[in-house]
């Protein structure tokens, strides 16, 4: 993978590793009577959307719709896409001013852009650059990555490792990937980013792309952890995350609802194709509030009211090391991809594992 197909982001289990195996999936999958070519691909939880970045690059899908809840994520990749050089500028002048120089001057730069916020009469440009601003600073000089505010800065506080907090941090290779991003922009291939969470997302497509539905849109969805997640993303299904819980914090009755309430979706409501990623936990294959089923199965109103499909699901066993998962560094894991895609085009080999 050529470096300006990667993410200018770093992100907590990042997936790039399993972009080549998405590629597989999608490109087996073109051609056939019920998927006879994808023209956009949707990433709910876009995050660093190292995925979509590859397929897209590559033409193996036409083009791709981000959509982040993260206020910082979809600021970030909002400036990426449509005002690609002023984020270069900044990114250049954070590096030149603070983070090459290290030591006390990076750490209390990065201190400002933990605790910044917008002035509340700036206008909605200037606030989408800073906030874009604030989310690179923060994701290239915080410990892997993470915009959580438990994780510290890179080398630590008193930067005595010899890992120091720009060690992450290459502009030569940011602004290539953040020109790659205005490239894909200008020429139509990122058609939009979106700030709404996964449901609102995938609800809206079909509105917005009528024409593509179900045949030519596929959704790839990439939602965090069942285990750990709010110590990884800023908006985790737990409420220290910000997906449930009050504004402080706190733990509501449905908040563990939430991983139930996404199966739920996709297995009876979703109006597209989708293929999901998960860090594997054997409670998603057994649990029928989750994906123990066979099937899709929409009730009747749903197929007739938003056309929804009984299609199999077809699940995939894949191994993979994460870039960004831990103070031990990379690890090996098992994904486990599940997919509404014709279950007679998804491989099944040594790299996609049927389950046991």
């Amino acid at each position: 993978m050529t470096s300006r197909y990667q993410s200018p982001l770093r992100y907590p289990g990042a997936k790039s590793s399993l972009a080549p195996v998405i590629a597989r999936i999608l490109e087996a999958a073109k051609g056939s009577r019920s998927v006879p070519q994808i023209n956009l691909l949707v990433e709910p939880f876009a995050g660093g959307a190292s995925a979509s970045l590859r397929l897209v690059g590559q033409g193996i899908v036409d083009r791709v719709l981000l959509a982040d809840v993260d206020p910082l994520v979809t600021a970030f990749w909002q400036a990426a896409a449509a005002d690609t050089e002023a984020l270069i500028d900044r990114m250049h002048g954070e590096w030149n001013q603070y983070v090459k120089l290290g030591g006390t001057a990076a750490v209390e730069r990065w201190d400002y852009w933990r605790s910044w916020a917008p002035a509340r009469n700036a206008k909605p440009d200037t606030v989408r650059l800073g906030l874009a601003t604030q989310c690179l600073f923060l994701n290239r000089t915080t410990f892997s990555g993470i915009l959580h505010g438990k994780a510290g800065p890179i080398g630590g506080r008193k930067q005595e490792s010899p890992y120091g907090i720009g060690c992450r941090w290459n502009p030569e290779a940011i602004e290539e990937r953040l020109r790659y991003v205005g490239h894909l922009y200008d020429t139509g291939r990122l058609v939009d980013v979106w700030h709404k969470d996964w449901k609102q997302t995938l609800d809206d497509v079909p509105e917005y792309y009528p024409q593509l539905i179900p045949s030519r849109v596929v959704a790839y969805l990439d939602p965090p952890y069942i285990e750990k997640a709010s110590h990884l993303y800023r908006t985790s299904f737990d409420p220290r995350g910000g997906y449930g819980g009050d504004k402080a914090g706190k733990m509501r009755s449905d908040d563990h609802m939430l991983h139930m309430q996404l199966a739920a979706y996709l297995r009876t409501k979703a109006q597209f194709r989708w293929l999901l990623s998960y860090d594997n936990n054997p409670l998603l294959t057994t649990s029928s509030w989750l994906y123990a089923h066979a099937r899709m199965t929409p009730s009747r109103v749903d197929r007739e009211t938003l056309g929804a499909h009984s299609w199999a699901l077809t699940k995939r066993l894949v191994k993979m090391r994460y870039t960004a998962s831990g103070k031990t560094g990379k690890r090996d894991a098992e994904e486990l991809l599940i997919t509404t895609l014709p279950p007679s085009t998804v491989p099944v080999d040594h790299q996609l594992r049927e389950l046991p």
